[in-house]
């Protein structure tokens, strides 16, 4: 590896993408949001109709990007099937502002300057048709290939960035990304995709969905994975004892399932993953180049929902929900003995909504929300001889209220308020409060002014887990965390479909929950300083006749504790640029330049990246499917993300050029 220089970008991608992605960005404009229309192709929508795209994300109900108290991205079906992307971070790290993180055992998401190594994406709220993912031992949203969700099955992704907890309370801090899954209607038949690539890897996918008579569709999903992994080097264990290479330890597989049911008004949702992973990064002090440590994740939802009819004054509706959550990690300890970590968790919930609209200018929301977590048990023992060193169950629970107005108190002014009381047990209720104020000033110019304030109560983990001193400690005092933020946000729509945006925020965190090392190197979690982040968002999109299709984004922000000191794992810059276009004989070429600059590691800085992701895929023949083909990383650069305290590296380096051979058949 040739190291490059902290603070600038990798040679060859870095700095040219990022100028690249800043000279689209400002030129050009994107497309994901029409994308999200499911009916109609975008070049022939007007402009009208661009503007009446509808999210329901950013408030509970459907409505308009331009008219969402907060600032909405959006990636389309088209662009998720022409894409290939395999897992939820891949697609939303091509959203502005909106950067993954890989420690080689999960994947973690950042946004606005956020992604703190070893939180795995506590502070982003992760949905699926609006419920909740985030699990209620660790409170992670899983994106990578651990999420219990598959592409084949989304039909679009909303993005929402900034605080809601207004909306959804607690993880809502810096975003909010709900995965709008495909119903029956949107396939009507059934497809198969086997898939093969780099490292032995394969996968089997299946999907089928149909329409019936009347109000009554279903749909199901299966997938499965293998992949044997990279052979990997760690200059950090290259000392005399070892060599430095993990040979056959980087191995994944998973499976997962979903189904949804609907008649009528009713829908049934049910869905199930597991995902086991091979550890190579000897994390915890684990035996390095060693088979034994591994994680093993299960993930079960089931979810009855009533909506009620939209075209009455009164709109009910209401949701039962139970889950369960489990988590098996392994840990090879040679000479010492093994050990485990066990950890489950089970609960139940339910949601009753009224929306009113009996005012006039008014749409009104009130809610209440319960959740009981039933069992938060967490087990960490040694085998051979067994001793049990924790062995905690501490169940909690939570209920909310929340009420919602837009209020349209001009023709061209939109007012929206929101305001929610959570009381959780063990700690102090928490109000939070969202206001915006939304001005149409012409048909192609809207303006936003935001501001609201977020949570998030400590989890599980970070207050009881505790292995002896052996990597941590627990700390069951902490508090909250809470964050304030204000942005004014605007939005410029050209042409037929384009459109240009630009958003300006600032955000203010106190509590900060964050580990912390005593000098005997055992991690524990605290409630810390100030946290103060600035930036700037510039994204642009634009498709046009033909299949031509680009988007660009620019952002640039500040994250600095109240010491001056910058956040770990928080770039200052990051470029995108997302592309589409035919090419010939029915194939298309997709694919985007991401670029990133450097960024502060626990143990030292980590260099800025810059690479090349492309796709080729044919149009869809009866009989015969459609092919793809996808190289990640075209360049075969050489970057890596910051590691937690867990681990002795500095830094993971991340996948080199890999390639991936897709086929799907309609049955």
């Amino acid at each position: 590896m040739s190291p490059v220089p902290s603070g600038r970008f990798a040679s060859m991608p870095g700095g040219h993408l990022l100028r690249a992605a800043i000279l689209t960005a400002t030129l050009v404009s994107p497309l994901t949001v029409a994308a999200a229309t499911d009916t109609a192709e975008l070049t022939d929508l007007a402009l009208e109709d661009l503007l009446r795209v509808d999210v329901v994300s950013a408030s509970r109900f459907s409505q308009s990007l331009t008219e969402a108290p907060a600032t909405v991205a959006v990636i389309g079906e088209d662009e998720l099937r022409q894409r290939g992307y395999r897992n939820l971070a891949e697609a939303l790290a091509t959203m502005s502002g909106v950067y993954s993180s890989s420690d080689r055992a999960y994947t973690s998401l950042g946004l606005r300057g956020f992604n703190r190594p070893g939180d795995y994406g506590t502070r982003i709220l992760l949905l699926t048709d609006g419920a909740r993912r985030n699990d209620p031992i660790f409170d992670q949203a899983s994106f990578g290939n651990e999420a219990p969700i598959e592409m084949d099955w989304i039909k679009r992704l909303e993005v929402v960035s900034g605080p809601a907890s207004a909306v959804y309370g607690s993880n809502a801090l810096f975003g909010t990304v709900n995965a709008v899954m495909l119903s029956g209607g949107d396939v009507d038949g059934s497809r198969v995709t086997l898939e093969t690539g780099t490292n032995n890897s394969k996968r089997l996918g299946l999907v089928a969905g149909q329409k019936l008579d009347g109000d009554r569709e279903w749909f199901l999903g299966f997938a499965a994975h293998k992949a044997n992994g990279n052979d990997l080097y760690f200059p950090e264990f290259d000392n005399g004892s070892y060599d430095g290479h993990a040979r056959g330890l980087d191995g994944e597989s998973y499976e997962k399932a979903y189904a949804k049911f609907r008649w009528g008004n009713w829908r049934l949702t049910g869905n199930y993953s597991a995902r086991k992973k091979d550890i190579p990064t000897a994390w915890y002090e684990t035996s390095f180049g060693e088979k034994g440590t591994w994680t093993r994740d299960e993930s079960s939802l089931i979810d009855l929902r009533y909506m009620g009819d939209n075209n009455t004054t009164w709109q009910p509706s209401f949701r039962v929900f139970a889950g369960r959550y489990r988590f098996d990690g392994a840990y090879h300890y040679a000479p010492a003995p093994d050990a485990k970590d066990y950890a489950v968790a089970d609960w139940v919930g339910s949601e009753f909504h009224l929306a009113y609209t009996g005012i006039a200018q008014h749409r009104l929301l009130f809610g209440i929300d319960a959740q009981w977590n039933t069992r938060v048990e967490q087990r960490y023992f040694e085998l051979d001889p067994n001793n049990d060193i924790l062995n905690t169950n501490n169940p909690s629970r939570r209920v909310s209220l929340f009420m919602q107005d837009e209020w349209r108190f001009q023709p061209d002014w939109l007012l929206n308020v929101g305001l929610r009381h959570d009381k959780n047990r063990d700690f102090v209720a928490v109000t939070s409060p969202r206001v915006a104020l939304i001005w149409q000033a012409t048909q192609r110019l809207s303006l936003k002014a935001m501001t609201g304030s977020a949570y998030r109560v400590p989890n599980a983990y970070e207050r009881f887990y505790n292995d002896g001193g052996v990597s941590q400690f627990g700390n069951p005092n902490l508090q909250p965390e809470h964050i304030a933020s204000t942005e004014l946000a605007a939005n410029y729509r050209f042409g037929q479909s384009g459109r240009i945006g630009v958003s300006l925020y600032k955000n203010k965190m106190r509590d900060l929950i964050g580990q912390t090392t005593d000098s005997s190197g055992v991690v524990s979690f605290a409630n810390q300083n100030q946290t103060r982040a600035r930036g700037i968002e510039l994204d642009a999109e634009n498709q046009w006749a033909g299949g031509y299709r680009l988007r660009g984004s620019v952002a640039w922000q500040q994250s600095r504790l109240e010491d001056g000191t910058t956040l770990v794992n928080s770039p200052r810059l990051m470029g995108k640029l997302v592309f589409g276009l035919p090419v010939a004989l029915g194939w298309s070429a997709s694919g985007e330049v991401l670029g990133m600059s450097s960024r502060r590691g626990d143990k030292g800085p980590v260099p800025g990246y810059g690479i090349v992701n492309l796709s080729l895929s044919s149009t869809p023949v009866a009989r015969l499917g459609q092919f793809s083909v996808s190289i990640h990383n075209l360049g075969n650069r050489r970057y890596s993300d910051p590691t937690s305290t867990s681990m002795m590296q500095s830094a993971i380096q991340q996948d080199g050029r890999q390639f991936r051979l897709n086929w799907t058949l309609a049955l």
